[in-house]
Formats: C-alpha cells, structure tokens, sequence
C-alpha cells in the first residue's frame, strides 16, 4: 500500500471547496484544503442561497447563521428598474405578488426558502464550521504549483508558510474557480458560449436608505447614459456592490481609482451629496462554459472550475454547492472500501447535465434582459428615456412596464432549484428533449429526485422529510414495511475480486483495514412511518409513494437511491449502487 499523507486534498478554500470538505468531514474523511490568498476574499460576489443550498446548510447545521446575515426576507423579494436610485420605477417583480400556484408550490416544497447572504458570509459559516469539526486542515497564502497522478496515488506538491512540499494523497478535489490553473493544467478543454462580455464589480459601503426606506428592493437595474448597471444590496443597510459593463481591451479594474468608482455610484443613484466608501473593485467574465469532463484520473472538478454561469439565475455557487454534496459521499464510500472507484464516474454523469441546463437556463434570461433595457441595447433605451420628446419616453416606459413581468423566471425558478432529476436528467436535457420548466415544480419520489419534502412528527417535534437524513442512507417505510428494514441486517453479498474497493477500518475511511460484514454504518438509520414518525396531515406516504408496505432508500445527499417497485431488496440494491455495477439513477 502507498503510504498516505492525507485521503483527500482540495484546491481551493471558497464556499466549494469548503463544502466539499464539510460534507467528507461528515463523512469521517480527514482533508487538507489548500488556498493560495490569505483568506476569506471580503469583497462579496455571488449573494443568492436558493432553496436547495438553505437545504444543505440545513442538513450541515448553517442554516439558522446564514439565515441571521441574509437580507430582510421583505427586501429580498422586490427587484426593481429605475432610471437612477433616485427615479421613480419602470417597473417590478415581488415575489410575494406571483400566482397563487406558484406562491403554494414554494410554501410546500421546503421547510427552507431563497435567501441573500453575501459570499463572504456564507464562506465565514463554511470555514466555522469546517474547523469546529476538525476533520479538515484549512491553509491559507499555500499555493498548489503541481499535482501528479501516479494511478494509485497523487502527489500534491505546495508552496506555503513552510516551504515547499509534498502532499501524498488518494484523490485530489480541484474546487480553484474559474481563473484556477487545475484545470488547464490536466489539458481539460470548456464547451459552451463564446465571451459574451465582462463586467466590472464596485463594493462599497454607502447609507441609501433615503431612496431605500420607502421602497427596499434587493435589485435595482438602472437605465441611464450616464452610469447603467445594477445595485446590489449585500445587507440590505450599508453593504452594496454595483456592476457594469466595461472593455478590459481598453481599460483595467486598476483603470478604476476610488474617486473614479465613487462619482459612478452617485451618478446611479442619481445625487451630487452622498458619502461613499469604496472597498474594492473586481471584474469578471460573462460566459456559460462547462468542463469537457469533471475527472482526470484522480483527480475532479467541482464548482466554477466545472462550470461557469452568467449571473442571471443565482446558480453558480449553489451549483458547486451541490457538487460538493454529490462528490463527498461518494468519495468516503469508496475510501472507506464500501465502493469500487467507479462510483466517482457516476458524479459527472449526474451533475453535468445538470450544469448544462443552468448554463443555458442563466444565458437565456441574460438574454432576454435586453428587452428590459440590460445588454447591448441599453445605451438605445436610455437614450429614448431620456430623450426630448415626452410620447417617446412615455412609451418606452409602458414598453418596459410590459416586459419587466415576463423576467420573473430568472428570478422565481424553483423547479431550478430543486426539481432536478438524476438519470432521468440526461434524457430531458439531451439534444432534441424539451426544456424543463424553470418555474413549475412538482415533487416526484422517483430514483435520482430529491427527496421530496413533508412535515412530520417526530417525539412531539415538527420536523421535515430531510430532518430525517443524515450523513449514510436512509430506509424509509410505510407503516407494515419493518421487513425492509430487517433484510438490512442480512450479511452483505459478494463483493467480488474486481470490485476495486480499497478496505477500510471503521472510522477511519482511507486507511487499510477489514471490510464490514452487514450493512451497519453505511444505512445509518432506518423511519418506518407510523412509527418512528407521524404524518398528522397525511401528505408523507403520499408524496413519498411507498403505501403501507412500500420503503425507499435515500441516498446521502438526499437524493432517492432505490423505490420499492421492484423485487430487490434494500440490501442488493445498496450494494450495486456502491460497486457501481449499475449506473445510480437509472
């Protein structure tokens, strides 16, 4: 056996990177993250939590924190278009004004909701919790200069606070970004848009709340000639970002000094007097790009370094959020010898598709934007806004007014957010299938969809369906379905001599050791309901499809691993699932 530093590094300590590592930390896999910055980046980007996310920090118990450092639910809820800050509004989505099928669809389907928490926040609540588990080293100002594949082993080669070295390791989790070298470096070509454009990104802290206090909005998209783009509210008080289009042929984010960026953030609001801190500019790329392939080797691909959105969809981060949650348990069940390394081929095939679709749901509503005035057209519309002829304006503001509605999937997509279905995905995205809708949701209990959510009782506590996961497999049943449970206790079936597991010692996934003998550990709990737990509204065996004698298998990340149509019983099913016999979710 190769003498082993470390089961897993990770490059790159963002919000993926450190979920990856919270989720193997859960799964009791030791791991050493690797970051080249000194730190958590303060300058926020990404800000939307969608459901499935909330979920997740759920489960990882962050939700309550990210929930405390979100914006004003009441804020949240409103996007806005004004020619300035100042102006009055061409137009409005809250969500609290849409169809009441779609106002019951998000009050059913989760115990959580959308939230706004800047990035650094929610990379805060990772980190804490990441180091209050322990199970992971964080190193911040370390640099990854080389990563080699030898087959049975990677040698992770840093440069950090000590020098160089070199990390032995069985698989590498490159989770560096977009701009990260990882990639490139394995000779892993992207598909997708061309450069569509770039955009540059002002943090600042300024009081709005005169133009705020009447009317709060988490978005403002203002058409103007003078300074277009849109406010973001990172607090919904005093933290704010605000992006517009800029030709990094011409000029830089240097090309930006804070007196520069200052007037900007006036001229958008519409006001000579306003006291504005700027803290730091960025830019970034408008693209929607996916990696060829999530694995080299050893070695996968999570988060921007896999894919790459536009903004327009809130996907990027919570998509590497999920990647993170789909990878890690697949990583522990095969460094815990409980899977062959051909489980790790089943996370491209599932989140892939996946990424595809929310590139092309992300591009279609940028470019739909255009009609309301963001894009290549805004110079045009600004100038007829503003322009010298009254009827021409008012126009152009009904105009706006109009089409301002027909942006709400951009904005309202919950069947994006947690409607996604393994395997059964390939087929629906493929070429020549019909689009998903972003909005409807409908929860389904088949193999690869998340497990849909109900209230239950549980000990007198209201709690739901996911309150009932945890970190292994979950066996769920109706009420005269404890025999499912008992064929759980059955010795597990052959592994056979090609499996490719590699053995490990309970409780220490990635050394050697015996292989369990039962199922214990890896179906960490079994909910019979009717017993374990009530459903005082009877929505639970309903959603879940299992009658009174039916059972379910759900998978570590929540999504449903087997049903109890067919004659297999949880135990043969598990165990192809793991060696990776058959393709999960088929």
């Amino acid at each position: 056996m190769t003498d082993i530093d470390t089961p897993v590094v990770i490059i790159g300590a963002g919000p993926v990177g450190l979920a990856t590592a919270l989720v193997l930390g859960r799964h009791g896999v030791r791991s050493v993250v690797c970051e080249q910055y000194g730190g958590i980046n303060p300058h926020p980007r990404a800000h939307v939590v969608n459901t499935r996310s909330m979920e997740l920090f759920r489960a990882w118990g962050i939700a309550d924190a990210v929930r405390a450092d979100a914006v004003d639910p009441a804020q949240a809820g409103t996007i806005l278009w004004k020619q300035t800050l100042a102006g009055e509004p061409l137009g409005r989505i809250d969500f609290a004004d849409g169809t009441q099928n779609s106002l019951t669809q998000r009050a059913h389907a989760s115990a959580e909701q959308l939230a706004s928490c800047a990035q650094d926040r929610v990379q805060q609540h990772l980190l804490d919790a990441v180091l209050a588990q322990g199970a992971a080293a964080v190193h911040y100002d370390t640099t990854v200069v080389e990563v080699t594949d030898h087959g049975d082993a990677v040698d992770v080669t840093l440069d950090g606070a000590g020098g160089r070295q070199i990390l032995r390791t069985r698989y590498v989790v490159a989770a560096d970004g977009a701009v990260g070298s990882t990639r490139d470096k394995l000779g892993i070509a992207m598909e997708g848009s061309p450069v569509l454009g770039h955009q540059l990104n002002i943090y600042f802290h300024a009081d709005l709340s005169p133009w705020m206090r009447q009317d709060p909005a988490l978005l403002v998209w203002l058409i103007n000639d003078t300074s277009p783009g849109v406010l973001i509210g990172m607090d919904g008080a005093r933290r704010w970002t605000f992006q517009r289009s800029f030709d990094p042929a011409v000029e830089s984010p240097q090309d930006y000094p804070p007196e520069r960026c200052a007037q900007i953030i006036r001229d958008a609001v519409g006001t000579t007097e306003l006291d504005v801190d700027i803290r730091s500019v960025g830019s970034w790329t408008l693209t929607a790009r996916t990696a060829e392939t999530y694995r080299s080797g050893r070695v996968l691909l999570v988060g921007d370094a896999a894919h790459q959105f536009p903004p327009t969809g809130g996907l990027g981060m919570n998509s590497g959020l999920a990647d993170a949650d789909n990878l890690g348990w697949k990583l522990a069940a095969v460094l815990g010898g409980r899977a062959s390394d051909a489980l790790l081929d089943s996370y491209e095939r599932e989140r892939r598709p996946i990424a595809v679709e929310n590139a092309r749901h992300s591009m279609l509503n940028a470019i739909k934007m255009a009609e309301v005035g963001i894009g290549p057209e805004t110079a045009a519309i600004a100038a007829r806004l503003a322009g010298p002829d009254p009827a021409v304006a008012a126009a152009e503001r009904r105009r706006i007014a109009e089409a301002v509605p027909r942006q709400r999937p951009h904005f309202d997509a919950l069947n994006q957010e947690i409607g996604y279905v393994y395997g059964a995905a390939r087929q629906v995205f493929g070429v020549g299938g019909p689009p998903p809708s972003a909005t409807d949701y409908t929860p389904t209990a088949v193999p690869g969809a998340r497990l849909p959510h109900a209230w239950v009782e549980r000990d007198g506590e209201r709690v739901s369906t996911h309150d009932l996961l945890g970190p292994g497999f979950t066996l769920i049943t109706g009420p005269k379905g404890t025999g499912w449970a008992d064929s759980l206790a059955e010795p597990c079936p052959e592994s056979g001599e090609d499996s490719g597991a590699q053995p490990a010692k309970p409780g220490e996934p990635g050394e050697p050791g015996e292989p369990a003998e039962t199922w214990e550990g890896m179906v960490q709990r079994t909910v019979v309901i009717g017993r374990d737990v009530t459903s005082p509204d009877g929505r639970c065996p309903e959603l879940l499809g299992i009658g009174a004698d039916g059972a379910l298998l759900v998978r570590p990340d929540g999504h449903i691993a087997w049903h109890s149509t067919g004659g297999s019983t949880p135990a043969s099913a598990l165990a192809d699932l793991l060696r990776g016999a058959e393709r999960p979710a088929q």
